[in-house]
């Protein structure tokens, strides 16, 4: 993360405090164990105390899964910041991959090792799960708000849901590849994703 000088101090020292929990965690967490290392000892080791932690992080999962969190919330500014011209399907795909594109340097790699360590912990995979359905939740109010449709209107609580299936698809494949191609090659995946979606759903058994 690029620190913005153009941001308060006060602001900036957050930021840094935040990111220093999030990479600490991350590090203490692959090496011994997301359950086996407590809060304590992660506050201890960045040296600040709990209430401080819990000003940047509502709970220990939460500062395990920074980088998952980092992508949504590109993607969720993105699409609040967008014009829609066309499919919305291909709106919510473009502004997921460039919110993805965007990203700082060294993303990747933590967003590789955050997905190595979810796999480990099904309390991880639980609030990976939760924090997926709030943001499909913030889309379709986002969408209903554009569109001006009924938010209880099904085709945005699907279209919101192919969204996050075709990241996870997508990026599924890109860590199993250990990340192979770079980000470059993950959003590839992703734009393929959302290519098979009209094919898949005329695919019938007779094909």
């Amino acid at each position: 993360m690029t620190e913005d000088r153009s941001l308060p101090l006060r602001e900036r020292k957050r930021l840094r405090t935040r990111r220093a929990l999030a990479d600490t965690a991350l590090r203490m967490f692959s090496e011994k164990g997301f359950e086996a290392t407590t809060l304590d000892e992660l506050v201890d080791a960045v040296e600040v105390s709990k209430s401080t932690f819990f000003r940047a992080f509502p709970a220990k999962e939460a500062v395990a899964i920074e980088a998952e969190a980092e992508l949504w919330s590109a993607y969720l500014a993105a699409l609040r910041e967008r014009r829609f011209s066309g499919l919305v399907l291909g709106e919510l795909r473009d502004a997921l991959a460039g919110a993805a594109a965007a990203l700082g340097p060294g993303w990747d790699e933590r967003y590789l090792a955050t997905r190595r360590l979810v796999l480990t912990a099904p309390a991880l995979l639980a609030y990976v799960e939760h924090h997926r359905t709030g943001v499909e939740r913030e889309v379709v109010a986002c969408l209903a708000a554009k569109l001006g449709l009924d938010p209880d209107d099904l085709r945005l609580h699907v279209l919101a849901e192919l969204t996050t299936t075709a990241w996870s698809v997508s990026g599924r494949d890109w860590v199993r590849r250990d990340g192979e191609g770079g980000r470059a090659a993950l959003i590839r995946r992703l734009e393929g994703a959302f290519q098979a979606v009209p094919a898949a759903l005329h695919l019938s058994a007779g094909d």
